[in-house]
């Protein structure tokens, strides 16, 4: 059966919608806006691995979740959606959130919004917060020492859990490592198969 045309070129993943690239708006917004600097130009795919293992355990309905590292903000959008989450989505890249804005209203939920990188937060930004997702958020070396300090202001601020998924990447075993060591975090392997199979790690780390 083909697919309906006011589906064309949308994902649903967990009940949130998803614009691909080759949807016209998204092609629309790429022509008329700065693009995202970042690697903020679409949608990754560790962010599934996080939605999957947050449908087993789901955080407490209606706290507030922060994504660092957000990009279109799925993850954000997913947790707004599904949990009731009071999402603030950061970004070091201000472009990325005309993309996160357009998400946000196709899936009627709100968030908010922080363009800050990881060594602007601070715990002031953290204290309220009840868990701290990113997803694909430690693919260079340089990101490694910003982010764990991050997580060590946040987990110093209160914040009861934090989870970082990746497929990989050395940069990502580096921070792994150094959480492990720090905070007595664990490392989970994950596969999903929706979207479209894959699989990854998950950097979990509980206060």
């Amino acid at each position: 059966m083909s697919e309906p045309e006011v589906l064309k070129n949308i994902r649903i993943v967990h009940d949130v919608l998803i614009l691909k690239k080759s949807h016209k708006l998204i092609r629309r917004m790429q022509r008329a806006l700065a693009q995202p600097e970042i690697h903020g130009y679409q949608v990754w795919g560790s962010s599934f691995l996080i939605m999957d293992y947050l449908l087993q355990h789901p955080p407490r309905r209606g706290s507030k979740v922060m994504e660092i590292g957000c990009g279109w903000g799925i993850l954000g959008i997913f947790c707004a959606q599904q949990f009731k989450s009071k999402v603030t989505a950061v970004d070091a890249d201000e472009h990325v959130f005309p993309y996160l804005d357009a998400h946000a209203l196709l899936n009627d939920v709100s968030i908010t919004q922080r363009v800050a990188r990881y060594e602007e937060l601070t715990a002031s930004d953290m204290k309220s917060q009840k868990m701290v997702l990113g997803g694909d958020i430690c693919f260079w070396p340089k990101l490694v020492q910003p982010l764990f300090n991050a997580i060590e202001t946040a987990l110093a601020a209160g914040v009861k859990t934090i989870i970082i998924a990746d497929p990989g990447r050395p940069p990502f075993h580096k921070l792994a490592c150094k959480c492990e060591k720090a905070f007595g975090a664990e490392l989970i392997d994950w596969e999903v198969s929706h979207p479209k199979k894959q699989s990854g790690e998950l950097l979990v780390i509980k206060a």
